[in-house]
């Protein structure tokens, strides 16, 4: 009786009648069903691997594997061998996919889907193939596509089966395409329904979380941090959401800050994160110290005895000396910084403690220079301009730096000093603090005050207007080009034309000298000596006055490139001494000889190469013949 009805459901599988005496029939049986249960049997094995690891998408090189295999080899031979039955081909075609998706051969699962939507369109299974096709283009990093296949399924509207984690996967997709915005919408509509198992919905919730993050709306951010789905997780992951949590809260407002330092604490003597109790109590010091309470200091003390040489001891004598450096006191400061750095120099803060305590020897260094050269009477504002740059620099104390340059702001006298400290002032409102308020009236009183600087130019574009201001430079380089346009004129008047010429030739000169007179101190007046003495020499014929003016700038000028050219013009002009001929001579005889040795391994080489044997000819390899079931089937 059991091997009548283990008959039966062969042929009930098997999608045809009783006829069992074909051997093709049984072939046909023998495939359809062996994949059939290998599909069965990997899946069992698959769900049972999931449940006790739900966050393992990894797929084991055991027998899960082999049974997948065999989904793929019988699905094959039942593809190449039966391609008219309408039953089997497709569902032979469907689970090869979904064994290639489980096996993460992504590539290979898209080609299997696209036949199942080319030639099977009315196949049961298709609203799981439209959605997995989706998915298998999103791990292959084909995100166009992958949104492309997603937008397919939701234009069906909410009665596809597979809606709403097709909506979940869009939201991954928005988010790879820079829409957080729409990546935001996708998963609250998700999660506003029951749909999904109790880890991928708090895998959503910490997606969501992250993103309103991101997007700054803490409040939103801290409400799905702290949502009850969340406790299904590791507690690695439900500290993570936590203490986000809490930095959500301190991010609203610094009047949180005592609330913010009991959620630590309250970490911190939770038994479930005992892990992470000195990374609590480490952040719970240090928001302490943030609102001034010296408790801190204790707490991050006893954390560095902890452990004396680790990670988290530089850290919190780095709080410790962070905050004695914001409260003025200097000295104890560079102590606290030394304890950091010797606890562990290699990692983070010890670098920042070493690159901190440089900082303020050079600090104390430098105050105690003003103050001598206060007494001296002498100027001291360079000394004070460095102070300022260590302040906002390497001290991060930016309220420092603008109170100190507000102050010599006030004091200086000497303009070019005076638009420095205020355009500085101005640039770490605007980049440092993001305080546009206070730095855009400090860029105009400079475009109006300095009109004729670079620093009028560079507010100009600081505050994203049209950079119409001129400098110095500026008015050179139009009065230069002026001059230049003039000359090249003057170059094309017919050589006949002798009195024209001459007018010409006069204005041009006078253009350049121009440029030499009222712009001396840019490189566009060396620019002009240098055209009028070439002008002068090539096309005048004044050669004395060409080498008057020449030697100036070679003399005067000689570190710039308009002098460096005169001397070498000038340079052309002299008698070659004994010392470059017998230069010359050295490299002309090297040349020769180089010549020579190269010339005899030419034809040396050609010589070989011509009585040289031939070479042996190549082996030719045997065909290798490759069994690969999964040639697959050629439904045209």
């Amino acid at each position: 009786m059991a091997k009548i009805l283990k008959i039966l459901k062969i042929l009930v599988i098997g999608g045809i009648g009783v006829q069992t005496t074909s051997c093709t029939c049984c072939a046909y049986f023998n495939h359809a069903w062996n994949m059939e249960q290998a599909y069965e049997e990997a899946g069992v094995l698959r769900e049972a691997r999931l449940d006790s690891l739900p966050g393992d998408s990894i797929l084991g090189a055991g027998e899960e594997k082999r049974l997948y295999d065999r989904v793929i080899e019988k699905g094959s031979r039942t593809v190449e061998r039966f391609p008219k039955n309408e039953k089997q081909v497709p569902k032979a075609v469907f689970m090869m996919a979904e064994a290639f998706r489980h096996k993460n051969e992504w590539k290979k699962a898209i080609e299997k889907y696209d036949e199942l939507e080319r030639y099977f369109p009315q196949y049961d299974s298709m609203p799981k193939a439209e959605y997995e096709k989706a998915y298998c283009l999103y791990k292959n990093t084909e995100f166009a596509l992958a949104k492309f296949s997603a937008e397919r399924v939701l234009e069906k509207g909410e009665q596809h089966p597979y809606h709403l984690p097709t909506l979940e996967l869009m939201s991954i997709l928005q988010e790879k395409d820079g829409l957080p915005s729409d990546a935001i919408a996708s998963l609250e509509a998700v999660l506003a329904t029951n749909f999904g198992t109790p880890w991928t919905r708090a895998k959503a919730r910490i997606r969501l979380a992250d993103l309103y993050y991101e997007q700054k709306n803490y409040s939103k951010a801290r409400e799905h941090y702290l949502h009850k789905e969340l406790a299904i997780l590791p507690d690695l992951e439900r500290y993570k959401a936590q203490s986000t949590a809490i930095e959500c809260l301190l991010m609203l407002s610094e009047a949180n800050a005592k609330e913010a330092a009991a959620g630590y604490k309250h970490l911190a003597d939770s038994a479930a994160f005992k892990d992470k109790r000195t990374l609590s109590l480490l952040r719970q010091g240090e928001i302490l110290l943030s609102i001034n309470d010296e408790k801190g200091i204790g707490i991050l003390r006893d954390v560095a005895h902890i452990k004396r040489r680790s990670e988290n001891a530089s850290r919190a004598f780095f709080g410790i000396g962070d905050f004695r450096q914001k409260n003025r006191n200097y000295p104890n400061a560079i102590l606290y910084y030394d304890s950091s750095y010797q606890s562990k120099s290699a990692c983070k803060w010890g670098n920042e403690s070493y690159t901190r305590r440089v900082a303020l020897l050079k600090l104390l260094a430098l105050k105690d220079t003003v103050v001598e050269r206060q007494k001296q009477d002498k100027p001291f504002f360079p000394q004070e301009f460095q102070i300022a740059e260590l302040f906002l620099l390497k001290l991060s104390e930016t309220d420092s730096a603008l109170a100190l340059l507000a102050r010599m702001d006030s004091a200086l006298t000497d303009s070019a000093l005076k638009v420095r400290a205020t355009y500085t002032r101005a640039f770490i409102y605007d980049e440092f603090k993001r305080d546009t308020a206070s730095a855009y009236p400090l860029y105009r009183s400079i475009i109006e005050n300095y009109p004729q600087t670079n620093y009028a130019k560079q507010a100009q574009a600081n505050m994203g207007l049209q950079v119409s201001a001129k400098t110095m430079d500026d008015f050179a380089h139009e009065a230069f080009l002026k001059a230049e346009e003039t000359w090249f004129n003057a170059k094309k008047i017919p050589q006949e034309k002798i009195k024209e010429t001459d007018i010409a030739y006069k204005t041009v000169i006078a253009l350049y000298d121009s440029v030499i007179i009222n712009f001396p101190k840019t490189q566009f007046a060396l620019q002009a000596m240098y055209v009028k003495a070439r002008i002068l020499e090539d096309e005048i014929g004044s050669l004395d006055s060409a080498r008057v003016i020449l030697a100036k700038l070679s003399k005067d000028h000689y570190r710039t490139s308009w002098g460096r050219s005169a001397s070498e013009k000038l340079r052309g002009k002299l008698a070659i001494d004994a010392n470059e001929v017998e230069s010359l001579r050295t490299r002309f005889e090297a040349l020769k000889v180089s010549t020579k040795e190269q010339s005899e391994n030419y034809y040396l080489e050609s010589e070989r190469k011509k009585n040289a044997p031939p070479p042996p000819p190549k082996p030719v390899d045997d065909e290798v013949l490759l069994n690969d079931y999964n040639t697959l089937y050629d439904f045209k």
